[in-house]
């Protein structure tokens, strides 16, 4: 079976090779995937195989084949969504809507669940069970998981499990990463608005200067992961905006700050975001300011289900061999709206090498195409000898 597999991955290579530069040059960003949404059920509906297009009101594309053996039904996940980035990579097919650019990898990843497609259309008689595909919008902080996750799709498909993929520099190309348990982050948003009380920069004392209340602010907050979480259990908390005033001889009315909030576990996500409020909130009342706190609870954490995780480790040794499956030791604080789907069903997200590139949301992420062949060959391998 091994050696079909990969002999399906080599034909279909350059088929898929095309359809991931095609991908690239034309990227969309989160939920207004269209022209990708095309492709993807053109491509779909040319092989005989059952779309489900629009999904959920959105551009998401499902779509579902059954073998001719009975057995489970799976779904592989892939995301579709660019970034606005302009891009500086040079290639012959790089981006041609100026400022969008898929610089997190969302092109292989849909063309490797294309090419999944193809193989697994080719092998129908040695298919067991089901497989659907799902092509979803949104990754890129559209809560697209979340929208397919409480759609139904789930219950209506009769999903047992569900996979993804996502590249990854920090894994050597031709070896994939997989960790059991707690993988990324929780990813929360803040936005915290002090008003205090402008007036002329000669004279700071006849207002209240919201911009050193603001510059208070953002010191203390590390405070609560230095100081109030446990060093053992990571928190980040990071303060990427900061706005206010018009000219250096004005003391203006408010100071926004802007960040995020990284944990991992239920706990310390709830105790860090009411930590941000008060702390922030009690601060602006020290300087006689005011500060309005808005948390934005975002992406989850992602815990793989280590049943699924260990099938994936098995498809990747038989396809790659043992020493290019390499299990990842440490969480990242990073985000994966994938989550939303293991809150529902087991799972597993795995880490495809591409390294050593430029790092993802890079205007230069370029990866080696090659990595295209090795995503589609496991998860050919996993779909078709360990369902």
């Amino acid at each position: 079976m091994i050696d079909r597999i990969k002999a399906d991955v080599d034909e279909i290579f350059p088929k898929i090779r095309d359809i991931r530069r095609e991908i690239h040059r034309h990227p969309e960003l989160r939920m207004k995937e269209f022209n990708t949404a095309r492709i993807v059920k053109k491509e779909l509906e040319g092989l005989g195989i059952e779309v489900f297009s629009e999904y959920a009101g959105t551009t998401a594309v499902l779509a579902r084949i059954k073998g001719r053996k009975p057995g489970p039904v799976r779904a592989f996940r892939a995301d579709m969504d660019a970034l606005p980035i302009k891009e500086e990579t040079g290639l012959p097919y790089a981006s041609e809507i100026d400022g969008v650019m898929h610089a997190c990898g969302h092109d292989f990843n849909t063309s490797i669940v294309l090419g999944l497609a193809h193989i697994l259309k080719m092998e129908k008689d040695s298919l067991e069970g089901e497989v659907i595909f799902v092509f979803q919008p949104g990754e890129e902080g559209g809560f697209g998981g979340r929208i397919l996750a409480e759609s139904g799709f789930i219950e209506r498909f009769g999903i047992s499990y569900i996979v993804a993929q996502h590249l990854y520099p920090d894994v050597p190309l031709g070896k994939i990463g997989y960790r059991k348990g707690l993988t990324t982050a929780n990813a929360d948003g803040f936005t915290i608005t002090v008003k205090g009380k402008g007036g002329h920069g000669a004279r700071p004392d006849r207002g209240v200067d919201p911009i050193v209340v603001a510059c208070h602010i953002v010191v203390s907050l590390s405070a609560i992961c230095a100081r109030e979480v446990s060093p053992l259990d990571p928190t980040v908390i990071t303060v990427g905006s900061i706005h206010a005033g018009t000219a250096g001889n004005i003391v203006p009315d408010t100071a926004t700050l802007v960040g995020t909030i990284r944990t991992l576990g239920e706990k310390n996500r709830q105790f860090v975001a009411k930590r941000v409020e008060k702390l922030a909130k009690n601060i602006a009342s020290g300087f006689r300011a005011e500060a309005d706190v808005q948390i934005g609870y975002g992406y989850p954490s992602l815990a793989n289900d280590p049943e699924i995780t260990d099938k994936l480790k098995k498809a990747g040794e038989v396809f790659l061999g043992e020493e290019n499956v390499l299990e990842i030791t440490e969480p990242t604080m990073g985000a994966e709206d994938f989550a939303f789907y293991l809150k529902r069903i087991p799972g597993t997200f795995y880490r495809l090498g591409v390294g050593p590139c430029e790092p993802l949301h890079s205007a230069r992420f370029s990866p080696s195409e090659e990595v295209l062949k090795i995503g589609m060959g496991v998860n050919a391998t996993l779909a078709l000898m360990f369902s």
